[in-house]
């Protein structure tokens, strides 16, 4: 039966505007100044990139979040629309402002500042069943910073499960690194977890990668560990594997992450096998370390499995 759904995928989250700063020599400290020889502007958040990036790999993708009636909520309209989102559940908010992260962004590491805004307006209520019974794929990002969506997260999944919809889950960095609130009752209700080395460490304790993703494969079927540029290690029904990093010219290792979960997701929902989704997500991941922010438009045009073949 051909499933008629006008999305494959739709993520729920935030969408901000991401001010990047690159090209610095040393990292900067309090009372002290560095130049940065770079200065970007792009749409970001984590469920956004991963929104855009899905969208430019061909799935058709919807995104559900929050902006402000401000120059910077028209910016990220725009730049959604452009990369081929649908924005028509983006909300603008009268009062408060849209959301700003300022990325100090070095070769081989980075640095968030963010102005909560309206990152953290999102609700279980913004993902009705209607809209839930229009995608193939439910997908959020940011799971720490969405204080408002956190406790309906466990509903909210259930009931795509109940549109016959799958789900997958990025937690992003804990800024009070409690790295619980509620997640380990939550993974049992996800089907694809995607969480970096760091992020698996503090959740589980665990400091070998190995160990942590064999802890998490516990509680949730499908786990992807995102190494950085050693690549990645994925687990899906106990079969586990590995996928070395992809060497290339570094310039923002911004959106990277994000990246990585598009290519997995889009080879996991074509029914590949876990080979496939993590070698397809380093590819993604690789590419759009080559250019500040949200490259998303570096994955269009087969690019992620031109350098598999090539």
């Amino acid at each position: 039966m051909t499933d008629t759904r006008p999305y494959t995928m739709l993520a729920l989250g935030e969408l901000n505007v991401d001010l990047i700063l690159s090209g610095m020599t040393e990292r900067p400290k309090f009372g002290g100044e560095v130049l940065a020889s770079e200065l970007g502007m792009h749409a970001g958040g984590s469920t956004a990139n991963v929104a855009a990036c899905c969208a430019q790999l061909g799935l058709p993708t919807a995104l559900v979040s929050n902006v402000g009636s401000d120059p910077f909520g028209d910016f990220l309209i725009r730049e959604m629309e452009r990369l081929g989102v649908s924005t028509a559940y983006i909300l603008r908010h009268r009062t408060l402002r849209t959301g700003v992260t300022v990325s100090l962004s070095m070769l081989d590491d980075r640095a968030f500042v963010t102005h909560l805004g309206t990152i953290d307006l999102v609700t279980g209520a913004d993902a009705p069943d209607g809209l839930l019974r229009q995608t193939r794929h439910l997908h959020v990002g940011s799971l720490f910073l969405q204080s408002r969506l956190r406790p309906d997260l466990a509903e909210v999944f259930r009931r795509a499960h109940d549109a016959g919809a799958t789900v997958s889950l990025d937690t992003g960095y804990d800024p009070a690194e409690s790295w619980d609130t509620g997640l380990i009752d939550l993974l049992p209700e996800v089907d694809v977890f995607l969480p970096n080395e760091t992020e698996a460490a503090g959740i589980t304790g665990f400091q070998d990668p190995g160990r942590a993703l064999a802890s998490l494969a516990e509680r949730c079927r499908v786990v992807a560990l995102k190494l950085g540029p050693q690549g990645a290690i994925g687990t899906a029904d106990g079969g586990v594997c590995e996928a070395a990093g992809l060497e290339v010219a570094v310039a923002d290792t911004t959106c990277c992450g994000d990246a990585f979960n598009a290519g997995f997701l889009y080879e996991w929902l074509a029914g590949k096998g876990i080979e496939d989704c993590v070698r397809l997500g380093n590819a993604c991941g690789a590419l759009v370390a080559t250019a500040p922010g949200n490259s998303a438009h570096l994955l269009s045009g087969g690019r992620p499995f031109e350098m598999l073949t090539g």
